[in-house]
């Protein structure tokens, strides 16, 4: 199978910021959920310490067709082009804290195994997270001029 240079090239990062800081990197720091809002203008993560951080970007996905996209790709696939979607920070809240479950003497941690967004409405984004025991579910705003065009 012969890849073209049209694709995009991934990266694989367990850890966001800077590079120099990983050495202090935690394990409270390690990614545990990844997940893309319906748009894909918008990346939330969740970590092992019940943080989740969400990115967005400026460049938003082709409205164009996918027929028009498709034959885009064949005339570029001999070209080398790279096209990079870069995301900056937007917030970051905690939503999940450790606790402890009495009737079965558990401790609860309070990594965030999954993100779900949910549908957006006026200027508000919401999403679910869970951290296995409990769900939590976070109203974020967004600036209508940059959201809402």
């Amino acid at each position: 199978m012969s890849t073209s240079s049209s694709q995009r090239e991934w990266r694989f990062s367990q850890c966001f910021g800077e590079t120099a800081a990983q050495a202090e990197q935690t394990e409270a720091d390690i990614l545990s959920a990844v997940e893309f809002d319906q748009t894909g203008r918008y990346l939330a993560t969740g970590d092992r310490g019940g943080r989740i951080v969400i990115f967005e970007t400026d460049k938003l996905p082709s409205s164009s067709s996918s027929s028009a996209a498709l034959d885009d790709s064949r005339r570029t696939e001999g070209k080398k082009r790279k096209s990079t979607t870069e995301y900056r920070f937007h917030c970051e809240f905690q939503s999940h804290e450790p606790e402890f479950d009495y009737l079965k003497s558990l401790e609860i941690e309070e990594k965030i195994n999954q993100i779900k967004w949910c549908r957006p409405s006026g200027n508000s984004m919401f999403l679910l997270s869970t951290n296995g025991s409990f769900s939590h579910h976070a109203h974020v705003s967004v600036d209508v001029s940059t959201y809402w065009d």
